[in-house]
């Protein structure tokens, strides 16, 4: 199994080690390699050095050994033969230790001695005696030529040291480019496998506090990675099944309010119907007017539980069921629900389409027409004027819905579309508004892969635009 860091603090540390170690290692043998070349170069410069000052050395003495060896012969001197004898031990001694610097292992160091023994071979011919001494001249001849082949050795030697000792250095010049270029790639894999190890649990908090945020609290949060994380995955758990509760509780509010405020409602509704048909007797004029207010408050105060129920509706909603809607029908059932508050306030109310149908699922769109019909009925002073008109452009449905109230405030304008926002403009009627109404038409909008939106009208002060693209598919 591959060992993870079980808290932060241990992962910053393997991440420091990630990092210094491959750094250390190429120090050290960085510091290695260049010690063990500093020494190489070292013995090399050594036996070169000695082996070139030896044979120069021999080389020299080699000369004034014949100078003594001629002046004998010329002067027949006593001294000078002494002085011979002397000297050509004094090389041989010299030619011994030369042998000591040879090198043993290689083909120049064979060369190299191979002359040297020829050169000791001849040095001790050369006679210590006054009457042959005259005849080894013609042996310095031949420690001459051997003296300067031994010299060209040397010299080869010495080249051929120097070109390996450079191409040893290249070579390791060549094993610290691969060795860094090694552990650049092992401290990148190691980069990865920190970044995985701590961007996983990010991802997986990201993931997870966006399910949070979408609603969908049906999934355990588990996070996995350092001590902390799962810390903070336990908390986001926690969250989750508080926010859970709390959804619950607030459905089940939403169920009980439906119950207690829609049986109040439906006697209140069937006692202003009761009065209106007569069947407590017939009403007088001004009794009329005040049990159509009742009946006009009582569905609007309808509508606005419905709204509450639409808009909870639509937070838990799966799917639509797409059909194509007669689009004039839809509003002539919804004007002739608002028909008295319309006759009331004189409203001048225009509505025309271009098209007859479209396809949308019936009930989530006809709630989007009555929320903005509501609307401009609601928010249109007496005598003023609603426009609705609905045409086609590009295979999207697009539908103004207009009216002369007051304008919205730019300050409103980015927020009228919020949960339970009410802008600072004053709405007729006795009930007021909760809010929700623009909230829940945009969201049904949405769910059709539409918009709702406030635009600007040639003629009019407020104008929302819907638009539908044009699909029987359920979405």
């Amino acid at each position: 199994m591959l060992w993870r860091p079980r808290s932060i603090l241990q992962l910053m540390l393997f991440g420091l080690i990630t990092v210094v170690a491959p750094l250390c290692v190429a120090i050290f043998y960085t510091v290695e390699t260049l010690d063990e070349l500093a020494r190489q170069s070292q013995s090399v410069n050594q036996q070169t050095i000695s082996l070139t000052r030896s044979s120069q050395l021999f080389k020299s003495s080699l000369l004034d050994l014949e100078r003594q060896v001629r002046q004998y012969a010329a002067l027949g001197d006593e001294e000078l033969l002494k002085l011979f004898v002397h000297e050509r031990e004094q090389l041989l001694i010299t030619l011994r230790q030369i042998d000591t610097t040879l090198p043993a292992d290689s083909e120049a160091g064979g060369v190299m001695r191979s002359t040297w023994q020829q050169l000791y071979d001849n040095l001790q011919s050369v006679p210590e005696s006054g009457k042959e001494i005259s005849s080894s001249l013609i042996l310095f001849d031949q420690l001459n030529d051997g003296s300067r082949a031994f010299q060209g050795q040397v010299q080869d030697y010495v080249d051929q040291q120097l070109d390996e000792l450079g191409s040893h250095a290249d070579d390791i010049q060549q094993s610290l480019m691969l060795m860094v270029l090694l552990l650049a790639v092992l401290t990148f894999a190691f980069s990865l496998l920190l970044i995985y190890w701590i961007n996983t649990p990010v991802r997986q908090i990201t993931r997870q506090i966006r399910q949070l945020g979408s609603g969908d609290m049906s999934q355990e949060i588990r996070i996995s990675g350092p001590a902390e994380m799962q810390m903070l995955g336990s908390q986001l758990e926690w969250l989750r099944l508080r926010l859970d509760e709390l959804e619950r509780q607030k459905l089940q509010f939403l169920r009980h309010m439906s119950h207690e405020l829609k049986t109040p409602l439906a006697s209140l509704r069937e006692g202003a119907d009761l009065l209106v048909e007569g069947v407590v007797g017939e009403l007088q004029q001004k009794q009329q007017e005040v049990v159509e207010i009742i009946q006009a408050n009582s569905r609007e105060l309808q509508r606005l539980i419905e709204n509450l129920l639409d808009y909870n509706q639509m937070l838990h909603s799966e799917g639509l069921q797409i059909q194509p809607q007669p689009l004039l029908p839809l509003w002539q059932d919804l004007i002739a629900a608002h028909q008295m508050t319309i006759d009331r306030n004189a409203l001048q109310l225009s509505v025309e389409g271009e098209i007859d149908q479209w396809p949308v699922d019936e009930t989530k769109f006809k709630a989007v027409l009555d929320n903005l019909l509501s609307n401009a009925v609601n928010y249109t002073p007496p005598q003023g004027s609603i426009s609705i008109h609905w045409r086609e452009d590009q295979g999207i449905l697009s539908m103004d819905v207009a009216n002369s109230g007051e304008a919205i405030s730019e300050q409103d304008q980015d927020k009228i579309f919020e949960p339970f926002y009410q802008g600072v403009n004053s709405r007729s009627g006795p009930i007021k508004g909760s809010g929700i109404g623009l909230s829940v038409a945009r969201e049904c909008m949405q769910a059709h892969g539409g918009s709702l939106t406030l635009e600007q009208h040639p003629a009019l002060a407020v104008c929302f635009r819907l638009q539908c693209p044009g699909t029987e598919s359920e979405k």
